[in-house]
């Protein structure tokens, strides 16, 4: 019995939430991105890493890439440490640009491509995810994660587009 009660908790996928407060654009205040379900999971991007990143999209011309990429790359990092076999579903944040934050985040994570179904949603302000996540904007909850331009140009430089970027 206990094995059929194993297999079955096995087959069940979990649901994840993600939100995220301060946009990646906003490159005068810091990001946090928040993953949600049963427990949670913070990353925090601090402004001066956005704007230090950007300036790479700038000198090597993509600026128009920056903040997609920046976005999918904290999320691979996010749902890549969290993730089992699941749902995702990712608040709108970006509309229109779904089914190109999917390819990225499929370029970026081997993981992400075969274990979650990802899709695109209204989180609500009811959600754990964009309660935490506010929560960590503000200050009244430390970030679990200070996100580095290191791991985010590690993350982005897994895409073709990516791979052209030169930090120097």
């Amino acid at each position: 019995m206990q094995n059929k009660t194993q297999n079955l908790q096995n087959k069940v996928q979990k649901n994840y939430q993600i939100d995220q407060s301060g946009k990646i654009e906003q490159t005068n205040k810091d990001t946090v991105i928040c993953l949600a379900n049963g427990t949670w999971d913070t990353i925090l991007i601090k402004a001066a890493t956005k704007r230090s990143l950007l300036e790479v999209f700038r000198r090597n011309g993509q600026p128009r890439n920056y903040i997609l990429f920046t976005f999918c790359a904290s999320l691979a990092i996010l749902i890549e440490r969290n993730i089992g076999v699941g749902r995702i579903v990712i608040d709108r944040e970006y509309y229109g640009k779904e089914p190109i934050i999917k390819k990225l985040l499929e370029e970026m994570s081997k993981k992400i491509k075969e274990k979650a179904t990802l899709e695109f949603g209204l989180v609500g302000k009811t959600s754990r995810a964009d309660f935490i996540a506010g929560e960590v904007f503000s200050g009244k909850i430390k970030p679990k994660t200070l996100i580095t331009k290191k791991e985010l140009l590690k993350q982005i430089k897994k895409t073709e587009v990516g791979k052209q970027l030169k930090d120097a």
